[in-house]
């Protein structure tokens, strides 16, 4: 049997697109089908590619294999939720928004993770290695994950197991999180949910420079804060975004902050913010600024434009470097940088350039120079994965998937 045919039986004709000569698209509809597709295309040594939220298949094949792009879409159901234990069984292909939608009615929630992350597919969000998935309130999202349910190259599908306590050795749920699709195709997860909070506060603050701003906010985060969202801004980001509003002067910087929990709590947590920004040479700003941030990013009131030119993540102590590297290339150059910095965790945070010149965007010379002023002053550019854990994901991947069946091109 062609391949293009072996699909058809796995799933049926109307779920399986053929792009090319050499590439599908197939939209299975149970973990079953999607054991079946990756056996039957391992069968013609076809690679394998995940494809999550709004994903496409594109091109032919570098190497001349075929591929088969396998779509989760219809993979979008909650399967089980206790509301007892605060953990709910979901497929892979609900969006975190859509998974907050079930949540919401009930009074829960996955957490205070970035809207923008929420976007992806869960598949998505815990297979890749992407900066940001965090949040100070409730750490990494692959935290989150108590058990998974994956298919391997050969066809075989695995369940890590969900228990109070796991034994020693080696976590392949672990492994799962983080492997962009090269260890097995995740069809499932449980993850730990949350109730929602009784009270949610936002606070703005003015601080003397970025520096302070990024002071104050791990000043707070040793002293145990746990916000559930955080942005610095520097005082032309702030102008862009806030207009004539913002009261924040050339050089000063712009922090504001969101707490939640219990009212007490969610007192506590903004007292530490407001602490901790006193240390550092600022002090309380007008709060609706913060309160149209807030809007903004979870209400969907629109942001001032254009999108940031460049996305990179830094740890605590490069993020001053990083931010002042970026600019002054830029200066030197005859362009402007502005910025903001969210996502914070205790590992970092991300940064959001915009680069302009003569008001306009720059070319991508000018970008060359600004990833590389990133690199110099020791951030990541959004996107760049650590490299550390390469041996140990090729290695894991030469024992269950010698011919490279899933995502090839990956961890290469």
């Amino acid at each position: 049997m062609t391949l293009a045919s072996e699909l058809v039986t796995a799933v049926g004709e109307e779920f399986v697109e053929v792009v090319d000569e050499t590439t599908y698209r197939v939209r299975p509809g149970s973990p079953a089908e999607v054991a079946e597709v990756i056996r039957r295309a391992g069968s013609h040594r076809a690679a394998v590619h995940p494809v999550g939220a709004g994903g496409r298949a594109t091109g032919p094949s570098s190497d001349n294999r075929p591929r088969v792009f396998i779509s989760t879409r219809r993979l979008d159901q909650v399967l089980q939720l206790d509301e007892t234990s605060l953990l709910v069984h979901a497929q892979a292909g609900i969006t975190g928004l859509e998974l907050e939608r079930v949540l919401g009615p009930r009074g829960l929630s996955i957490g205070d993770y970035p809207p923008v992350v929420l976007t992806s597919s869960l598949g998505g969000i815990i297979a890749v290695r992407t900066p940001g998935k965090s949040s100070a309130r409730h750490g990494f999202f692959e935290d989150a994950v108590v058990g998974l349910s994956a298919v391997l190259a050969d066809g075989r599908t695995i369940h890590t197991r969900v228990a109070p306590r796991r034994a020693t050795g080696p976590d392949l749920a672990r492994a799962l999180c983080g492997s962009e699709g090269t260890i097995g195709f995740i069809t499932d997860a449980v993850l730990r949910i949350h109730a929602k909070p009784e009270a949610r506060l936002v606070a703005a603050y003015q601080l003397p420079s970025v520096d302070a701003a990024v002071s104050a906010v791990y000043l707070a985060l040793r002293e145990e804060a746990a916000p559930s969202g955080l942005r610095i801004y520097d005082a032309v980001e702030a102008k862009r975004h806030f207009g004539d509003s913002s009261p924040i002067p050339a050089g000063h910087a712009l922090l504001v902050a969101a707490t939640a929990g219990p009212t007490d709590l969610a007192a506590c947590d903004r007292d530490l913010i407001t602490s901790a920004v006193i240390a550092e040479g600022g002090s309380p700003s007008d709060q609706a600024l913060a309160e149209l941030w807030w809007r903004r990013l979870h209400a969907g009131e629109p942001t001032p434009g254009p999108t940031p030119t460049l996305q990179v993540m830094a740890t605590p102590s490069k993020m001053r470097a990083v931010y002042h590297k970026v600019v002054s290339e830029m200066i030197a150059k005859g362009a402007s940088a502005r910025a903001h910095i969210s996502r914070f965790d205790a590992d970092g945070a991300v940064m959001f350039f915009t680069m302009e010149r003569s008001g306009e965007p720059i070319d991508d010379s000018l970008l060359t120079a600004a990833e590389k002023a990133v690199e110099a002053a020791g951030g990541w550019l959004l996107g760049a994965r650590a490299h550390k854990l390469d041996v140990y994901l090729r290695a894991l991947r030469e024992a269950i998937d010698p011919d490279r069946i899933m995502n090839p091109g990956t961890l290469s």
